[in-house]
C-alpha cells in the first residue's frame, strides 16, 4: 500500500471522528503533523494526544469497516480458544481470540484490514477468520490478563525478609529449579502486578480456578487466571518467600519478603488465609525506591496545610490522622515525621508492620507473639528519652489511654485512628474511656483524610450538562468552570482515572474547641467551631478537586458521603452540609 493510500485511509478516519464532534480540523492537522515523524498510524496518534479515547477510535474504525465491536474488557475466553494462538502471534499483530463460533474462530483486532494478519491467524488456528475491533488497549490488558507468560524473569530476584538463611540474588540463579512452571507463574503474578502499580495483589482460588486480581488506584481488577490444581503449589512457594510454615493450611499466616522488580526493591507483605476453595493470599507491595512524600509535595488545600504546619510546631500534644483503612493514613505521618526529623530531636515509632525506612527515626516493629503490643512497646519507649513518637494504630483502650498520657508528659505523640471525620475522632477517643478533661488538654489536631482517584488527562472529557446529582453536590457552578468525566484510553487502562490524590479536613484544637472537647460537646458542635475558625471540610475539598479538573462527583462522593435510613429510603447525609463557597483560587489544580 502506497503512502498516498495510507493517508486517505487515515483520512477517513478522521472524518468518522469529526462527523461525531469529536475533533476538529486544527487536531487532525496536529495529528498529521506527528505521524510524518512517526511510524504510528494516525488513529493511534488521536488517542495519544488525548483528542480522542481508546474506544472511540475502536468505534469509529468499526463503523469504518463495517466489522463488529466487541469490548474485551468485559469478555472471559474460554482456555481452549486461547490454546489456539501463541502469545507471540498474538502480540505482532496485536489481535486477540475471542470465541468458537461453529467453525469459524472470533479475533479481535486493532487493525481489521491487515491482511498479514488474517492470512496467519488462519493458518495457525486451522479455522476461517472472523474479525472483530477492539482498542490496542483492550487487547494488551486482553494479553495480560489471560496469560501469564512474556515475563522477563531475571527482573526479579526475591530473597525472604531477615536472617542470613534467606535466599539471595546467587542463591536464586543457581537454583536448579528457577525454570519450574510454578515458580516461573509466581514471579509473573509478581512481576506484572508491581509494574501495573497494584497495592495489593490477590491470588483466590474459587471451584474450578485461581483469580488473580490486582488493586490499582484502590480498585480490584481481573489481571489472570490458572487451573485450581497449581493453587497448592503457588501458595508454597510464596509461603518459601516469606519463611511461612508449608504445612499450616489451616491457620491464618502473616510474613514479609523482599523483590527487586526492574532494579527497584519492593517489600510484600504476604497473608494467608483458608477458605472452603484452598488458601487464599493477598500480597501488598509497598515500594522502597518511591521515598517519603515531603510535606511541601503534600496535596493538601492551602488552609488545612496552614492547619498541619501550626499542629507541627506545638513540642507536646496529641495529633491524629484518620480515615478507612487504605486513606493513606501511614503516607501523612511519614510525611509529619520527616519534617519533624532533626539531629537534636530523638522520634521512636511503633508500626504493624514497619512500612518504610527513614533515617534518623527509631522504628519498632510490633511482634505480638514476642510480647511487643503498641500498649507493651509504648511503655518501653516511654523510659527510652523520646522527644516524639509514632504510635501506628490506637487499636484499644489501653495504646489511647498511654498515648494520651504520654502527650500530658511533654511528649509529642503521633497516631492514627479509624473515623469518618475528624470531628469523630473526639467522640471516638471519649467512646474508648479517655476523660474529656485529659482529652481537652493534649489534642493539638486532627487530619481525617481519604485517597480518591485522579482523572486521566489523556481522555477526560468536558462535561456538557450537570446532572440533578452534581448540581446537589457542587452547587452553583460558574459557566467559566470546566467540569470533567472520565473515559477511559490506553493509558489508564480503559478506567478513565490515573493516580490518586487527598481528600481531607484539618481540625486545629482553638480555645473554642478545647471548650466544646472539655464540656463533653457532640460532634455536629465541634465541626461548627472548626469551620468557623476555617477549616476546609471533606466535602469542600471534594468540590474544589473536581473543579479543579482532577476528579469527578461521582469518585469523590465514593469516598465522603454516608447513607442513613430515613423511612421511605436511604438519603444522602454530607459530612458538612454547609454551601461551599467557590472563591478564587480555590479550584486551583493540586
Amino acid at each position: 500500500m502506497s503512502g498516498t493510500a495510507v493517508r486517505k485511509e487515515r483520512k477517513r478516519i478522521a472524518e468518522i471522528l469529526q462527523e461525531q464532534g469529536l475533533i476538529s480540523e486544527e487536531q487532525v492537522r496536529q495529528a498529521i503533523a506527528v505521524q510524518q515523524r512517526s511510524n504510528k498510524r494516525l488513529g493511534e496518534i488521536l488517542v495519544d494526544l488525548g483528542f480522542v479515547s481508546e474506544h472511540e477510535l475502536a468505534d469509529a474504525l468499526a463503523r469504518q469497516t463495517g466489522y463488529s465491536r466487541v469490548h474485551l474488557d468485559q469478555v472471559a475466553v474460554p482456555r481452549e480458544v486461547l490454546e489456539l494462538f501463541p502469545r507471540e502471534l498474538l502480540e505482532r499483530y496485536d489481535m486477540f481470540p475471542v470465541a468458537l463460533d461453529g467453525d469459524r474462530l472470533l479475533v479481535a483486532m486493532a487493525d481489521p484490514s491487515n491482511v498479514l494478519a488474517h492470512d496467519d491467524a488462519r493458518a495457525v488456528s486451522g479455522r476461517d477468520v472472523v474479525p472483530l475491533v477492539a482498542s490496542i488497549g483492550e487487547i494488551r490488558r486482553a494479553l495480560g490478563r489471560h496469560f501469564a507468560g512474556g515475563v522477563d524473569w531475571d527482573q526479579l530476584v526475591e530473597w525472604p525478609e531477615g536472617g542470613s538463611d534467606g535466599a539471595n540474588a546467587e542463591d536464586l540463579d543457581e537454583d536448579p529449579v528457577v525454570e519450574s512452571p510454578t515458580i516461573r507463574l509466581v514471579n509473573a503474578i509478581l512481576v506484572q502486578g508491581i509494574r501495573e502499580g497494584a497495592s495489593d495483589i490477590h491470588i483466590q482460588p474459587e471451584d474450578d480456578r485461581v483469580r488473580v486480581r490486582y488493586r490499582v488506584d484502590g480498585r480490584l481488577r481481573d489481571s489472570m487466571e490458572f487451573s485450581r490444581r497449581l493453587a497448592p503449589d503457588v501458595v508454597s512457594r510464596l509461603k518459601v518467600m516469606a519463611n511461612l510454615d508449608i504445612t499450616m493450611q489451616r491457620k491464618p499466616q502473616d510474613g514479609r519478603l523482599r523483590v527487586k522488580v526492574d532494579g527497584q526493591p519492593v517489600d510484600v507483605r504476604v497473608s494467608t488465609i483458608p477458605t472452603i476453595h484452598g488458601e487464599k493470599v493477598v500480597l501488598r507491595a509497598l515500594s522502597r525506591s518511591h521515598g517519603v512524600i515531603s510535606l511541601d509535595r503534600m496535596p493538601f488545600q492551602p488552609e488545612n496545610m496552614n492547619a498541619v504546619r501550626s499542629m507541627l510546631r506545638h513540642p507536646q500534644g496529641l495529633i491524629l490522622v484518620t480515615g478507612p483503612t487504605g486513606s493513606g493514613k501511614t503516607t501523612t505521618l511519614y510525611s509529619f515525621l520527616q519534617a519533624l526529623n532533626a539531629p537534636d530531636v530523638n522520634i521512636i515509632t511503633v508500626e504493624d508492620p514497619v512500612e518504610m525506612r527513614i533515617p534518623g527515626l527509631v522504628q519498632v516493629a510490633l511482634n505480638p507473639r514476642g510480647g511487643v503490643t503498641f500498649a507493651s512497646a509504648l511503655r518501653a519507649i516511654l523510659r527510652q528519652d523520646p522527644d516524639i513518637v509514632m504510635v501506628g494504630e490506637m487499636r484499644d483502650a489501653e495504646t489511647a489511654e498511654l498515648a494520651v498520657r504520654a502527650a500530658l508528659t511533654g511528649h509529642l505523640v503521633l497516631s492514627t485512628l479509624h473515623t469518618n471525620s475528624a470531628a469523630g475522632a473526639v467522640t471516638r477517643l471519649l467512646d474508648m474511656g479517655i476523660e474529656p478533661f485529659m482529652l481537652s488538654g493534649t489534642l493539638v489536631g486532627i487530619v481525617a483524610q481519604r485517597l480518591v482517584r485522579r482523572l486521566c488527562r489523556a481522555c477526560r472529557q468536558p462535561v456538557e450538562t450537570l446532572n440533578e446529582f452534581e448540581l446537589e453536590f457542587l452547587g452553583p457552578v460558574g459557566p467559566e468552570l470546566t467540569i470533567y468525566r472520565a473515559v477511559g484510553c490506553h493509558r489508564c487502562g480503559g478506567t478513565g482515572y490515573a493516580g490518586r490524590t487527598v481528600l481531607e479536613e484539618a481540625l486545629l484544637v482553638n480555645r473554642d474547641v478545647r471548650r466544646l472537647i472539655r464540656d463533653g460537646a457532640d460532634e455536629d458542635r465541634i465541626l461548627t467551631a472548626a469551620r468557623a475558625a476555617g477549616m476546609v471540610s471533606l466535602r469542600e475539598s471534594g468540590v474544589r478537586l473536581v473543579l479543579a479538573g482532577e476528579s469527578t462527583v461521582d469518585e469523590v462522593l465514593r469516598s465522603i458521603y454516608t447513607v442513613d435510613d430515613h423511612g421511605d429510603g436511604p438519603e444522602i447525609a454530607w459530612d458538612q452540609a454547609d454551601e461551599v463557597p467557590h472563591g478564587n483560587g480555590e479550584s486551583e489544580t493540586r
